[in-house]
């Protein structure tokens, strides 16, 4: 590995990626980023994506970089992102592959905690195409499989979704599901003294197979799903 790594922070604006250089690594450094330090043109959509390269970005680029900077698998090179309080912090794993432009999302949402917690929906899409695109995203209940609401989300986002106005109870599981668009879900639950934080997600059912076509398993499963709630809904 090269001696020297440049960091990078890349973002989506208007029909380019924009970059800039925010530190100079070396083997064994440690770097943190916090989104309170960074400007607020680069967070505009509440996504700022960090990028190591052996070489210095152009200022703009029109796709995400593909190169890995990491060329060894063992040890595995890691990056996580997550939140923190006075009180405490919570973390994932964040490293990203870009996201097909033509994909879509479903997720069943078992996350939500109750007494004195705020539940978020959090959904991180990066593509290679730097083009901010709205969608919608539906909100049912899989007890009765009723569409309760829809909810913008965005490409090259990270969009929140605020749930506990829609009072589920501890015997439902909410499914999302957004026809146009592939996104990571996260689930946020904060305390309202902040004491608390907690970040899940769930692993897509392709993960769980361990024979066979992964994907087109996986695909079954969405499929079944989607015409249950149409089917269900068009009947009401």
């Amino acid at each position: 590995m090269r001696k020297k790594i440049f960091m990078h922070l890349i973002w989506s604006e208007d029909s380019h990626w924009r970059t800039q250089q925010i530190a100079v690594m070396k083997r064994g450094d440690v770097y943190r980023i916090k989104t309170n330090e960074v400007k607020a043109e680069v967070m505009q959509n509440n996504l700022a994506l960090a990028y190591a390269s052996v070489d210095p970005l152009p200022e703009k680029i029109s796709s995400l970089p593909l190169k890995k900077t990491w060329f060894a698998e063992v040890p595995a090179w890691r990056n996580t992102s997550g939140f923190f309080s006075t009180y405490t912090q919570v973390s994932y794993q964040s490293d990203v592959e870009p996201l097909p432009s033509k994909a879509s999302l479903m997720t069943f949402h078992p996350f939500i905690q109750f007494s004195e917690i705020e539940n978020r929906l959090i959904v991180l899409n990066a593509t290679n195409n730097p083009e901010i695109i709205e969608s919608n995203i539906q909100v049912y209940n899989s007890i009765d499989m009723k569409l309760i609401a829809e909810e913008k989300v965005k490409t090259n986002s990270l969009t929140t979704i605020y749930l506990d106005k829609y009072n589920f109870k501890p015997s439902d599981l909410p499914i999302f599901y957004c026809p146009s668009m592939a996104g990571i879900p996260f689930g946020l639950g904060i305390s309202k003294d902040f004491k608390m934080l907690s970040l899940e997600h769930t692993h897509p059912p392709a993960s769980l197979v361990l024979h066979g076509d992964r994907r087109a398993i996986q695909g079954k499963i969405k499929k079944n799903w989607v015409n249950r709630m149409k089917s269900d809904n068009n009947d009401n």
